[in-house]
């Protein structure tokens, strides 16, 4: 009697061992596919995006941008000046061209860090490319392997496939092709019976760790959409935004010199001030 109602359970536990083994796969598929769009938005589409913003509006944003520190480099000078002018005193140009340049390098690390930054733009979009065969075959190599060797996917794998993975993601994000396709190689694909071996607790296990992976992803896709450069997707892509831009920016850098010339030539003129003499 006893073992007829343990086969009994047996065979009514099955359906719901196979239906957890299939939301499983299910599970797995979805955090595949969000994880290969985080990295696609990451590793590709970002410098990408980055680049061609930098190449058609960032040279631009960056000439205003010195053009600013230029002019308020300027009018610390003439406040510096009309100091000592408030004051009848002489005027020390030696100290007030030393308080001017501490200011100036204060601002030389930015300008620094946006030249390189342009420059690393220019260098991405002057780079070799592969072809759209090789870039076809590097994003599906690579999700071949994410999806055998992901951690998030396999949480139970060992070190040295670990250790495989961080190399196969090091070599897509520079487009290192031919070690891709030694580490597909090295892949063994599992038999597809092999969830058949874990037990139920185990199976709800893995469900639970791939609804995480799932919900990590979807969490880093949607705050990456929220931020620089991918809220000006569309806009970057669009030649009418990229033009209208570019005439706001080079109307605005006019201005911007007129205004330095404007201040350069209203210094020139307090330099000439002398102390009167009867104060």
């Amino acid at each position: 009697m006893q073992s007829e109602l343990f086969q009994y359970d047996a065979l009514t536990l099955h359906p719901q061992v196979a239906a957890m083994q299939q939301e499983l796969k299910e599970l797995r598929e979805q955090s595949a596919r969000l994880f290969a769009q985080a990295e696609y938005m990451q590793f590709e589409e970002r410098p990408m995006l980055n680049s061609l913003f930098e190449a058609s509006v960032g040279t631009l944003l960056f000439e205003e941008f010195k053009l600013c520190i230029q002019i308020k480099l300027t009018q610390l000078e003439i406040n510096l000046v009309q100091a000592y002018i408030n004051h009848n005193a002489p005027i020390d140009h030696d100290r007030i061209h030393t308080q001017v340049k501490a200011a100036q390098q204060e601002y030389q690390a930015r300008i620094e860090q946006k030249e390189a930054e342009l420059k690393k733009a220019e260098d991405y979009l002057n780079s070799p490319c592969l072809s759209k065969e090789e870039t076809t075959e590097l994003r599906d190599l690579y999700r071949m392997i994410a999806k055998a060797l992901h951690p998030d996917l396999h949480p139970d794998q060992s070190r040295e496939e670990c250790d495989l993975f961080i190399k196969a993601a090091s070599a897509y994000r520079v487009g290192d092709l031919q070690t891709l396709r030694q580490i597909a190689l090295l892949i063994h694909t599992n038999s597809p019976d092999a969830l058949n071996c874990l037990p139920d607790q185990d199976l709800l296990t893995l469900i639970e760790k791939a609804k995480e992976s799932i919900a990590i992803f979807q969490e880093r896709i949607d705050l990456m959409n929220e931020q620089f450069p991918f809220i000006y997707r569309d806009k970057i892509l669009d030649p009418q935004w990229i033009k209208e831009q570019q005439e706001e920016l080079k109307e605005r850098i006019k201005k911007a010199s007129a205004r330095l010339k404007e201040l350069q030539d209203y210094l020139m003129i307090l330099k000439l001030w002398n102390p009167d003499s009867s104060s």
